[in-house]
């Protein structure tokens, strides 16, 4: 999709997740799931992983969940991700959709410096090219400003 440098001068490049990113994926849901109150039980994270892969694999069968992510020297460092959603068929609009946006996660050392931003923008671009209505977001109450 897009290369482009952060605010500290990494390349970034921005993109659609494919499926060999589904373990990074699980991987940065936990990390969002837990980084305000942290699980040491590790079978909870192993069976966390399990549980996130089967059913990523089940939503994105049905072409609904859209996952974008940031990558760093190969590594993914941020991730957001769109559940499309179907409006009641219209005359005027018989497949309209709308978007849901979720899982927006970033890796601490990548947070302010533009990053969340670059990755929303190409959520967005791509969100019109889809003609969805809208996105819609339910920010936590510590989400952070991007």
């Amino acid at each position: 999709m897009l290369d482009k440098r952060n605010d500290r001068g990494d390349i970034l490049r921005f993109r659609l997740s494919t499926p060999v990113d589904i373990g990074s994926l699980a991987a940065l849901r936990w990390k969002l799931c837990t980084d305000d109150s942290p699980v040491t039980d590790s079978s909870a994270r192993k069976k966390f992983i399990a549980a996130f892969q089967s059913a990523l694999m089940n939503i994105e069968e049905q072409g609904r969940f859209v996952p974008f992510v940031a990558e760093s020297n190969s590594q993914i460092v941020a991730v957001l991700s769109i559940i499309k959603v179907a409006k009641i068929p219209h005359p005027d609009d018989i497949n309209g959709q709308w978007g849901y946006l979720t899982n927006v996660y970033t890796l601490p050392e990548f947070r302010n410096k533009g990053t969340g931003g670059r990755l929303l923008a190409e959520a967005k671009n791509w969100a019109e090219a889809q003609q969805l209505e809208l996105l819609v977001v339910w920010p936590s109450d510590k989400s952070y400003a991007f």
